[in-house]
């Protein structure tokens, strides 16, 4: 090991960044790409960085922030900044703390072979062709040097990059700058110049631009401040990620902004991900002709003369390594960069954000020719005159859905006159006084205003559908969203009846307006029993305020095909004595539909729905020969002459949920409570009429200040009235409420059940492959049925205990065995009961 204490007297010197990254196998490399392993494994010659020697002597003032690089700040004599930054870099600080320790830190370090070590150094060349602000990075060895200082043992002997902290000298941050355009409408924005930056981005395959990312070079202009985006942090120019992993995560919502530069871009609206809050509030000024005028310019400065000069800078091998692949992929960019913008143009303006300052202005909202929508802006003086136009756009109906005017704190006026776009309009108004003129409104207009300092004039002024509340959250200003997420999730379980269980759960959630955390979800699943070989398919769609502050449910379920459920005959006493085959012969065998759309009301622990349902069973006869529900034994149901004819059923639901809980996952403290009435119509020959009402209350008590001891205990049970078909029946058994039993044990017109358990925490495993808390649990259940013309005095009984395994505290894993009169019957599944 070379000694720190030594400064290095070579001006250059062979170094080899993380040799590992080469030395993994096939498998690995296909699971997790080749990268470029080859750059950080290889031998470079790199300059030797003496910090007091460089710009007439830096010195350290301060550690730089970032997650994943180690950064220092210099200053020189004159007070200019510089940043040395570490080229390798440290993730597992983005892991949640529990995976940090674990093969999730060596996989994600070893993701970062996917960014090129030495791809900074191209951007110089490549920005100053388009006229784009950049600052001018060197890579090299940081010798130990006395103007490191105390942080000489960070820095000393690793490969850095230095560049200039502000590359054009004094600039603001996003937030500052954002600022800055809120308050004054004097100052603008050059949202040509942040086209041109993520023409840019794409070129250079840089998907991290989050808004920490630029910085805003201030110049004085027409009495006040014009802002010119400066890029910074080149840290994913190139990135590259060519495993099976990389581009399952790429395809699903996941990760879909990290797109390879190995490849075209997939999906241009996701790649730009990073930076859509800046499009969002300060670009909707930039019309179609002046996007398209903008790329087409920015492409005709890139040629292979361009490329292969920024190329250049890069040290070999590197240079030589992916040479051919990347001068052929910016050529590829740069030929479809108009196609993919105009893409990206389409879909953000499908909804624009306009946001006028917090000084007066006017707005005027009006027709334009084929049905399109212009938008009009002008200050208003002091004096109140018309003065300078501060925006003026026209809105293609073929393009934009719908536009969101946000007034903030000045006195403005707006002045509506539209009778045929049908582009939706959302005016959204701040705390000054306003003045709205709705002369002409074709009712596709929702204004969100207080309750105080509002005017209202003008003849369409009732056809105006209007939000009142003083509350901020009406008014605020909150950028839109326009991404679609998915995710893939795997369902799977054990019980006796059952056997294994497995499946998989697909959930897409939409954005909205004002709507957390999304606007509305679709999830579909299905689970499959190896044992009785039935299906099982769920649809939920719930859609968030979609009537005012309640929301709309669907939810649709199908147990089809080969659906498969115990029934033992209705009563508490029912005999079931398990030998051989026994149990197929009370496997009963009938498909079942149920579609139950619903309203929704939600305060922040509770929700109160109430809604229609469907229903619609079907017995198979052929499937149920030789089984108990055809076998002419008594069934105790109302339904037992016509289990085999079909039955359809209508009625309502209506259900309650408080929950208090502290942690839904694994809670401590709290209680949670769920109440249901549902009443059935039958509405054929063969479907009987009933209604019921179900209860649970389940409580949480955690016994020692460590919370390593939790007592959880579960009262619940139902009442019935009228004459519920056998499936219909209130039901006893297994996972649900009575573990011990088979599922589906006791069918009664009534219960009760009482559901105890100790869970102990043992610790929380520190393991390299998955950690997380650990724990034993015991438990104890009670419960009973009843049933007309039935006298019984019997409780039954299940006790037993398990281990439960929450890894990561992402899910809980159980494995519990429960006893009673009817045997030994073990569970697996995913979650507490409750």
């Amino acid at each position: 090991m070379r000694n720190r204490d030594k400064p290095i007297v070579a001006d250059s010197i062979m170094v080899s960044i993380k040799p590992e990254y080469d030395s993994v196998g096939r498998f690995h490399r296909y699971i997790f790409g080749e990268n470029y392993r080859k750059e950080y494994a290889q031998k470079t010659k790199v300059p030797v960085l003496r910090v007091s020697q460089i710009a007439g002597g830096l010195k350290a003032t301060q550690r730089g922030g970032g997650n994943q690089s180690r950064s220092l700040r210099l200053e020189d004599k004159n007070g200019k900044e510089y940043v040395l930054r570490s080229v390798e870099k440290f993730p597992e600080v983005l892991l949640p703390e529990q995976l940090r320790q674990t093969f999730a830190k060596d996989i994600i370090k070893d993701n970062m072979s996917a960014q090129h070590p030495f791809s900074a150094l191209v951007v110089p060349e490549l920005a100053k062709a388009a006229g784009i602000p950049h600052s001018n990075p060197i890579i090299g060895w940081v010798s130990p040097d006395d103007n490191l200082g105390e942080y000489e043992s960070a820095f000393a002997n690793t490969l850095c990059l230095l560049e200039e902290r502000e590359p054009v000298g004094e600039s603001d941050s996003s937030p500052k700058m954002d600022k800055e355009l809120t308050d004054d409408n004097d100052n603008t924005l050059d949202g040509p110049a942040w086209l041109r930056a993520r023409a840019f981005d794409v070129l250079l395959g840089d998907w991290d631009r989050h808004e920490d990312q630029w910085r805003w070079k201030e110049t004085k202009k027409d009495g006040g401040s014009h802002y010119v985006p400066v890029p910074r942090d080149r840290d994913q120019v190139f990135f590259r990620s060519d495993g099976a992993l990389q581009r399952y995560t790429q395809s699903s919502s996941l990760l879909p902004m990290m797109q390879g530069y190995e490849r075209d871009i997939k999906d241009i609206n996701w790649f730009l991900w990073e930076g859509r809050e800046i499009s969002s509030r300060w670009t909707a000024n930039i019309s179609k002709a002046e996007w398209d005028k903008t790329i087409i310019e920015f492409c005709s400065l890139y040629n292979d003369a361009v490329f292969e000069k920024a190329l250049r800078k890069l040290p070999e091998p590197s240079y030589s390594l992916h040479h051919d692949a990347l001068i052929a992929q910016m050529r590829n960019r740069i030929a479809k960069l108009p196609k993919l913008m105009d893409d990206y143009y389409h879909f953000f303006n499908r909804i624009v954000d306009i946001e006028v300052t917090n000084k007066n202005e006017l707005i005027e909202v009006t027709d334009a020719p084929e049905k399109a929508l212009k938008v009009k802006i002008n200050k208003i003086s002091k004096e109140g005159n018309i003065k300078d136009e501060l925006f003026n756009r026209v809105f293609d109906p073929k393009v934009t859905e719908e536009i969101r005017i946000y007034m903030h704190n000045g006195n403005d006026s707006l002045i509506l006159n539209n009778k045929t776009s049908a582009i939706k309009i959302r005016i959204i108004g701040g705390k000054g006084n306003k003045i709205y003129d709705f002369a002409n409104s074709n009712g596709t207009v929702k204004l969100y205003g207080r309750t105080d300092k509002a005017t209202y004039k003008g003849d369409d002024d009732d056809k105006i559908r209007k939000i009142i509340s003083n509350d901020t959250s009406n008014f605020s200003y909150i950028p839109k969203d326009m991404y679609r997420r998915r995710s893939y999730n795997l369902n799977a379980g054990y019980n006796n009846d059952d056997g294994i269980l497995l499946g998989l759960v697909y959930k897409q959630t939409n954005p909205g307006f004002r709507k957390q955390p999304y606007g509305n979800s679709q999830t579909v699943s299905f689970l499959h029993s190896f044992s009785t070989k039935a299906f099982r398919f769920n649809y939920r769609g719930e859609w968030l305020k979609a009537l005012g502050k309640a929301d709309f449910l669907i939810k649709a379920d199908a147990y089809a095909p080969n659906n498969t459920q115990n029934f033992f005959g209705v009563g508490n006493d029912t005999r079931f004595d398990e030998h051989g085959d026994e149990i197929r012969y009370y496997r009963a065998r009938f498909n079942l539909y149920q579609v139950d759309p619903s309203i929704r009301w939600r305060r922040p622990k509770s929700t109160f729905s109430v809604g229609p349902s469907f229903q619609y069973y079907k017995l198979n006869q052929e499937d149920n020969e030789g089984r108990f529900i055809t076998s002419g034994a008594p069934l105790g149901s109302s339904d037992s002459l016509n289990v085999r004819n079909e039955k359809m059923f209508a009625g309502a639901i209506v259900n309650f949920t408080n929950n208090t809980r502290d942690n839904d996952l694994l809670p401590t403290l709290g209680s949670y409570v769920d109440f249901k009435l549902l009443g059935y119509k039958g509405i054929n020959k063969y479907s009987n009429s009933f209604g019921q009402f179900t209860a649970s209350i389940a409580l949480f008590k955690n016994l020692d200040g460590r919370k390593a001891f939790i007592l959880a205990d579960r009262f619940g049970g139902g009442i019935t009235v009228g004459k519920p078909a056998f499936y219909q029946s209130q039901f006893l058994g297994g996972q649900g409420n009575l573990l011990g039993y088979r599922q589906f044990r006791f069918a009664g017109d009534h219960s009760f059940y009482n559901n105890l358990e100790l869970r102990a925490k043992l610790g929380d495993l520190v393991s390299y492959v998955l950690p997380g808390q650990v724990g034993l649990l015991g438990f104890y259940d009670v419960g009973r049925v009843w049933t007309r013309n039935q006298s019984s005095d019997t409780w039954h009984h299940g006790v037993g205990g398990g281990v439960y395994f929450a890894p990561a505290s992402l899910t809980v894993v159980r494995f519990v065995v429960g006893h009673s009169s009817d045997g030994w019957y073990p569970y697996v599944s995913l979650n507490f009961r409750y």
